[in-house]
């Protein structure tokens, strides 16, 4: 017997750590073990692959545009694409736009750029090759993190070029990862309620993400919850994830994104009326630590979502990581959502659940200890 846990706690730690739980195991531990016990096996299992240092990146974020010709009932961020030019609603960073954004990032101390924008079809690929070598030329030592899987795949159908192509000439502009956004819920039906077919397919998010990691551009990986799935798509979703993993390596975490509900299509038809709760966000991160925890080191917890008190929990329930400090960020913002933090409150929050606090690089390695 493994000290702390009860006998049902120890079965299912061990089928954790043997790292391949399938869909119907992973429904019956869910059902099997109460949150709190969940949270004992997801704190166990993060001790095992993560250690005690919790982690977040200085990141400062650029949306660039929220012109969007897919629209999503999921977003309250975008500005229908055919409005261009009957909105003031609408709009376009240009490159003298990104070099202030660069300064005030520069200011901020901020070690990674975070771009992502809508799908917006009046930009050329030369738009974004012009935008990520401004970024490189004026903060030459600073990681850049830019753009969806369904952003890239949404410019090369739209450009004309390929998949492989943009990714090429996106690392050779100075990008160094991909966001990992987009992925949503893998789940087709819930994807036809939440999204539009503009953004690709859950299946066809997972064939990019394996070329794009095949070319070396890796990135993270992400699940939307909260809005009009069930569980059992949350558990798809995340094997889905575990299993693209162990076929071509290049997630770096897992960032699971609370759906804030809030100006957002899916709230006006009444079809999501209120958050998720706590509860409901504790356990997301404890079977995502259960589920993939052997091929994903890092389970991020995104307290621009969560909030900050559910957040400090959810690190002791399986997350090993904060993501970052957000700088900028206006996606969540748009939803009303109003949480922000600094370097120095994210540490504070990591110390007061008996953690030690790490800044890191993109790649989750730490650059320095607080």
């Amino acid at each position: 017997m493994i000290s702390g846990l009860s006998s049902r706690e120890e079965y299912w730690f061990q089928r954790a750590l043997e790292g391949d739980l399938s869909f119907s195991e992973a429904r019956d531990l869910s059902s099997d073990l109460d949150l709190f016990s969940m949270g004992r096996l997801g704190a166990r299992l993060t001790q095992i692959q993560a250690g005690e240092v919790v982690t977040y990146a200085v990141s400062y974020n650029i949306n660039y545009s929220n012109y969007c010709a897919a629209s999503c009932p999921i977003c309250a961020f975008y500005v229908p694409a055919k409005l261009k030019g009957k909105t003031d609603r609408g709009y376009e960073l240009s490159i003298d736009d990104i070099k202030k954004e660069i300064e005030k990032a520069k200011e901020l101390g901020a070690t990674e750029i975070h771009i992502v924008g809508g799908f917006n079809p009046y930009l050329p690929l030369e738009y974004y090759e012009e935008m990520f070598t401004t970024v490189k030329k004026f903060l030459p030592t600073v990681t850049l993190k830019a753009l969806t899987i369904p952003e890239i795949d949404f410019i090369a159908r739209t450009t004309g070029n390929s998949l492989r192509e943009v990714v090429e000439r996106m690392k050779e502009a100075g990008v160094d990862a991909h966001t990992g956004g987009g992925a949503e819920i893998f789940n087709p039906e819930i994807r036809r309620q939440i999204t539009t077919p503009e953004k690709i397919s859950g299946e066809k998010w997972l064939e990019d993400a394996k070329i794009i990691h095949s070319m070396g551009m890796p990135g993270n990986s992400t699940m939307t919850y909260g809005h009009v799935e069930s569980w059992d798509d949350i558990i798809d979703h995340m094997i889905k994830l575990r299993d693209n993993q162990n076929e071509q390596l290049g997630f770096l975490s897992f960032i699971p994104l609370k759906f804030s509900y809030e100006n957002t299509p899916l709230q006006k038809m009444g079809k999501v009326t209120r958050p998720s709760s706590g509860i409901i966000d504790l356990k997301v991160i404890s079977m995502a630590r259960i589920i993939l925890g052997k091929g994903f080191r890092n389970i991020s917890v995104y307290w621009v979502g969560m909030g900050h008190l559910v957040s400090q929990i959810a690190l002791n329930f399986g997350g090993n990581d904060l993501v970052g400090t957000a700088f900028s960020e206006k996606i969540y913002r748009a939803t009303s959502r109003s949480e922000s933090s600094t370097v120095e409150s994210l540490a504070a929050y990591v110390r007061e659940i008996g953690r030690i606090p790490a800044e890191r690089d993109t790649f989750y390695n730490i650059i320095r200890y607080v």
